[in-house]
């Protein structure tokens, strides 16, 4: 009993690993290399963390097939990235340019570390200001 459900699951999930490959191939083999290089360049949309040649998805296959076109039609690597972040945007290369990455995190800690010591300063001036003894008041 066991053995058959293992074994029906395998057939079900069969056609699924099938669609993961990708079936085309171009006729040049220096193109054949581009393309496999390319597609997993770019991250797939609809998945988490999986480029366009290592999932099934629907938006994967079309993207494989439009860089594909691409390739065919003699537009460079840096041609067929572009179109693409110009179309989706920089989330859609697998290693974003180090500007989105690395940059506006660092300038935000730099910002929040300032804002931190201004409050500190203000704080600090302030219970200097108000430092008053308690049988100092005046009568009324």
């Amino acid at each position: 009993m066991r053995r058959g459900a293992v074994i029906a699951l395998l057939c079900l999930l069969l056609p699924l690993a099938a669609q993961a490959i990708d079936p085309a191939r171009l006729d040049d083999p220096v193109q054949q290399q581009r393309y496999e290089a390319l597609i997993h360049e770019f991250r797939c949309l609809q998945c988490t963390g999986e480029t366009i040649a290592d999932t099934p998805a629907q938006f994967a296959i079309d993207i494989r097939r439009q860089v594909r076109e691409m390739i065919e039609s003699g537009s460079s690597d840096a041609q067929v990235r572009q179109y693409l972040v110009d179309r989706y945007g920089e989330i859609i290369l697998m290693r974003p340019r180090p500007l989105w990455l690395w940059l506006i995190p660092g300038l935000m800690l730099v910002l929040g570390a300032f804002v931190a010591v201004r409050i500190a300063r203000q704080r600090r001036a302030l219970l200097a200001t108000d430092t008053s003894e308690p049988g100092d008041e005046e009568p009324a």
